[in-house]
């Protein structure tokens, strides 16, 4: 700035002595300009020690940040690090409080918040927080400025209902979450039969409230409601409750309940589309993961979804039914993003669109456009344990494991009984460097009764394992009430068995292994193979079970059966088809390699994979007994290393 000032200063001085005079101008000005250039020069050095020029205008030198190392790009500083404004037509609508004496009414309060939420998600001129992350706030105390800035919103919608007899009462008020300001407030009392009457009532004020663009089609779903009976309602956001998968509590188990409901809500109102909606999505969800492979199970799914598109063909929820059906039940990606840009169309602020999108991305090996995706899913729902177990688990797929981390502590702060993303977080230390304490730590502060699907045993039998310590397998072993283990793979070592359901009887079969006791180990892999294709003749082209099932043929010496099986399994799901399960199964034909003294096929498989997403990482290859077979040789250490140092 003193450079600068000096060279300015220099010209018009010029222009003055040498102008001046020829225009006839007194002397005294050009002592004037002098003098208050002489003056002006402290000033301009005190406002340049103040205040930064950047590419956001005139900042603040103390709004002002150091950049993280990752961040500097030839710039000794970064943009000031406060909030980004939220966007000005943006809105949280936030569960009304209940009233009534009754509290078998709550859910009725709820229906009355979703509905409205549900209209807005409708309006793409506006940013609406997806249901998940404004359910968080339903009990205690709201400081609606704190709530804004946790979703990234402007306004928040909030209200109360009591419910007499056939009459309710709503009281709503539209609050400017900025400055607390009340934008409006109002109380209406209306008859039961004129309940959603009103509530396409206040989401067409709120719209104009907020400025939005409404077009035809966005008038006019305003005015569509899911259902007259407000008791089937209240049966559908039971089951939903339970659908969404939170880091607690059985999936199987939750979602058998979820079903149930929802065949009562159909009973009620069979027109009911949005509950056949999400029937589809939980049959297709108990098909996927493995807890009911059956062409009947899938068939439901379609079914359902089909009826919900008969009953409202422009309804999002159908559309995204219809694309999770051919994402679980064919991997036929494209068509599934075709019914995905429906969907989009249809609910543009539905975070779940995001989220398949970003889903349907990783799986065509799209990552660069998955992680955008997942990332905007979390924009709009940005408190949804689904959605950053989602975005935290592409990040490690991708090697970003310092984001990955960010994530999964985001999660765990959010939802602190959501465990398994303690678990996870802590099994990042294992994938990269090979380190099992964190992850000895956070079993140990994880509450006995809490084992979803038998998911905390399953890491905790992993690690038992990697510390050959078979007595510690042993006893969890007796101490578990599950026959069979759903993996997550959420304990670190995903690339081995990641997606599998193993059965009890492969436990037991490793850990006699490792005992030493070659009998034994026998016998339960003889058992365990019996269970897995009783599954696949079930099954028939489930590459995952196909590939368990060459997995146990080379434990039991079964050479050439071993590698057949395994081959065929990737033949059925290559990375080229599916580009997060295909490297999991090419893992699995390189541990079946190993396992059966086919060590070159094995390096050269795993020197392949190492580099790709999803595949195993250098921590997981140092310590997980299933590359015993590869130890002391020179390659495979050399591997690991290159692997840890790349990350």
């Amino acid at each position: 700035m003193a450079v600068a000032y000096a060279i300015v200063s220099w010209l018009l001085i010029q222009i003055a002595t040498q102008v001046f005079p020829f225009f006839e101008i007194p002397t005294w000005v050009v002592r004037l300009v002098i003098v208050l250039l002489v003056l002006g020069f402290p000033v301009a050095l005190l406002l340049a020690w103040a205040f930064d020029l950047t590419t956001e205008g005139i900042i603040r030198t103390d709004d002002l940040v150091e950049p993280a190392p990752s961040q500097a790009a030839g710039s000794s500083k970064a943009l000031r690090a406060t909030p980004t404004p939220p966007p000005e037509k943006s809105i949280a609508v936030l569960p009304f409080d209940n009233f009534t004496d009754d509290v078998q009414n709550t859910y009725f309060a709820d229906g009355i918040q979703d509905d409205i939420l549900s209209s807005l998600a409708k309006v793409a001129d506006l940013k609406v927080t997806s249901r998940t992350s404004v359910r968080q706030f339903k009990t205690g105390t709201r400081n609606l400025r704190e709530i804004g800035e946790a979703l990234g919103v402007a306004y928040i919608l909030e209200g109360s209902v009591r419910r007499e007899s056939n009459r309710v009462r709503i009281n709503a008020q539209l609050i400017d979450a900025r400055t607390d300001q009340h934008v409006w407030n109002d109380t209406y009392d209306r008859e039961i039969t004129d309940l959603f009457e009103l509530q396409s009532e206040l989401a067409r004020r709120i719209t104009f409230a907020l400025r939005a663009n409404l077009s035809p089609r966005e008038k006019a779903s305003l005015q569509i409601h899911p259902t007259a009976d407000m008791a089937a309602y209240e049966l559908f956001l039971r089951a939903r409750d339970l659908f969404r998968w939170s880091g607690s509590g059985d999936p199987r188990e939750n979602g058998e309940r979820a079903l149930h409901l929802l065949d009562e809500a159909i009973q009620r109102d069979p027109h009911f589309a949005l509950a056949h909606c999400l029937a589809s999505r939980v049959h297709g969800e108990l098909y996927w993961f493995g807890y009911d492979r059956s062409r009947a199970r899938l068939t439901q799914a379609k079914l359902a979804a089909d009826q919900a598109l008969r009953l409202q063909p422009e309804l999002g929820d159908a559309r995204l039914a219809l694309a999770y059906y051919y994402y679980y039940g064919y991997r036929d990606y494209e068509l599934a993003r075709t019914e995905l840009a429906i969907a989009q169309q249809a609910t543009p602020n539905d975070a779940e669109v995001w989220d398949a999108a970003g889903a349907i991305d990783r799986r065509q090996g799209r990552w660069d456009d998955a992680v955008p995706n997942f990332e905007k899913a979390r924009e709009l729902d940005p408190r949804n344990s689904a959605v950053l177990w989602n975005l935290a688990e592409t990040y490690a797929c991708v090697r970003r494991f310092d984001d990955a981390e960010r994530a999964f502590a985001d999660g765990l702060t959010i939802h602190p009984e959501a465990h398994l993303f303690a678990l996870a977080q802590a099994a990042i230390e294992l994938k990269t460097n090979g380190e099992t304490a964190p992850l000895h730590a956070a079993l140990r502060a994880i509450p006995n009764d809490f084992d979803p699907g038998g998911a905390v045993t399953t890491i905790a039998l992993r690690l038992s394992l990697i510390d050959r310590d078979y007595a510690e397998g042993a006893r969890l072993l007796g101490a578990t009430r599950y026959e069979k283990f759903n993996d997550t793979g959420v304990g670190g070592p995903a690339a081995v068995f990641d997606g599998c359901t193993l059965p009890k009887a492969w436990y037991e079969g490793l850990i006699a292994r490792g005992r030493g006791e070659v009998d034994a180990a026998e016998r339960a892999f003889a058992e365990a193979q019996r269970i897995v294709e009783s599954d696949l003749a079930q099954w028939r082209d489930d590459a995952k079970t196909m590939a368990l099932l060459g997995l146990l043929q080379a434990m039991r010496g079964q050479k050439e059966e071993a590698i057949r099986v395994g081959r065929r399994a990737v033949e059925l799901l290559p990375t080229s088809k599916d580009a997060y399960d295909g490297p999991l199964l090419a893992t699995k034909l390189a541990v079946i390699y190993a396992q059966v003294g086919e060590l070159d096929l094995a390096h050269e498989l795993l020197a392949d994979l190492v580099k790709s997403p999803n595949g195993p990482t250098g921590g997981t290859l140092r310590v997980e007994p299933e590359w015993e077979p590869l130890r002391g040789d020179p390659r495979f250490e050399k591997l690991i290393d290159a692997a840890v140092a790349t990350g």
